[in-house]
């Protein structure tokens, strides 16, 4: 059993070791040159914070880690749009993410992402779209800067959000996919979702997304038991299994009662069903929920 840590260390947020963020108000309340010197900082604390927390995957026996979509706050937004290249102190951030990298090459930890919820390649919005491939090309530019795998073995994943006509709604996604960079394409995987019309099974996706396009599909527990379609748990894992070409990075969780809302620790473990796969943990406890899961295996 495989298990990852998603984005934030407990532990290591008690320690004072923790990410930060910069709102837009806060950055255009400053004088220029001070509003950018801040958010410099606090990017490279967020590339050494990723670091540490890799760092303390790798000490304690967790296998993989989910990149924080916060790393590089602001710099999509529409009235800075900037790339981590053009940061004032990107030798330093360069230098990070080197070391950063080196750590990866030297150890057994798988790395992913999971971009924000609110990333659509299906809105009718121009703005949406192009936000969202922008957001989508940043964490791409990071995994390729950390010298990552350019395939399904570093996942971007995210979810096909929307309701209604599931064929209209693929084809405007595969349409906005084209827009993509072959680094974003490459990595691009779909979870499964529990949409109020329950469109978005993990059946629907391998019939569309996957046999059409070869798209992996990411089998989430939760979802699954929310939206089950026609499939047991096992059929749906196994069907999300047969996506990949390579191990899967699943994701695990457990709702608070028959709700969706995540739960702070696990009362049983991930079932694999005899698989080699990777499980996402995404219980509030974070790492602290991962230290029981492991002991108790």
């Amino acid at each position: 059993m495989k298990l990852a840590l998603c984005c934030i260390s407990n532990e290591l947020a008690e320690r004072g070791i923790k990410f930060q963020t910069m709102t837009y108000a806060r950055f255009s309340a400053l004088p220029h040159i001070q509003a950018m010197d801040t958010l410099c900082n606090r990017i490279l604390n967020n590339f050494k914070v990723t670091h540490e927390t890799i760092k303390h995957c790798i000490a304690t026996g967790i296998k993989g880690y989910r990149l924080s979509s916060s790393i590089t706050p602001l710099l999509n937004h529409p009235d800075i749009r900037m790339t981590l290249d053009q940061l004032p102190n990107f030798n330093a951030i360069a230098d990070e993410i080197d070391a950063t990298a080196n750590t990866i090459a030297s150890n057994d930890i798988r790395i992913s992402a999971h971009p924000s919820e609110y990333i659509s390649l299906t809105s009718k919005e121009d703005r949406v779209i192009d936000n969202s491939v922008l957001d989508l090309e940043m964490h791409a530019m990071i995994f390729d800067l950390l010298q990552l795998p350019c395939d399904y073995r570093s996942p971007l994943n995210i979810h096909c959000r929307q309701d209604g006509d599931p064929e209209e709604i693929s084809s405007r996604f595969m349409s906005n996919f084209a827009r993509l960079s072959k680094s974003v394409r490459n990595r691009l995987v779909l979870e499964n979702n529990d949409n109020a019309k329950g469109v978005w099974s993990v059946k629907r996706l391998h019939d569309i997304f996957h046999m059409r396009h070869g798209i992996p599909v990411t089998f989430d527990n939760l979802h699954h038991k929310m939206l089950p379609g026609d499939l047991s748990e096992q059929e749906a894992f196994e069907l999300a299994y047969s996506t990949w070409p390579t191990t899967p990075l699943f994701h695990y969780s457990e709702g608070i009662g028959n709700t969706r809302n995540h739960a702070d620790f696990a009362t049983t473990l991930p079932n694999s069903y005899g698989r080699n796969v990777y499980h996402d943990v995404e219980l509030k406890g974070k790492d602290w929920a991962i230290y029981e899961m492991l002991r108790s295996k």
